[in-house]
């Protein structure tokens, strides 16, 4: 298992539009990828689980992956939560 720790910098957090990105992003990866803050969990491919999330401007988020590429998949979703304004 591969994981990441990166700080959310986008003024509005990670709202549905840069959401539906990150998804998108994560379903070309054919592992398992999960974005966890403040203690709650969600699989970054379910926008619906995404949004449950807290991911506010200044949250600290860890990104994990298992499987196949996992390591690429971890570096791909964590720069793009960081890049995402």
């Amino acid at each position: 298992m591969f994981r990441k720790t990166v700080t959310i910098t986008a003024p509005y957090g990670i709202h549905t539009r840069p959401a539906a990105l990150l998804v998108k992003a994560a379903q070309d990866f054919p592992c398992d990828i999960l974005v966890e803050c403040q203690g709650r969990r969600a699989s970054a491919k379910s926008l619906f689980k995404l949004q449950t999330l807290a991911l506010t401007q200044g949250a600290e988020v860890t990104v994990s992956a298992q499987g196949e590429k996992a390591e690429t998949a971890v570096a791909s979703i964590s720069a793009l939560l960081e890049e995402l304004a």
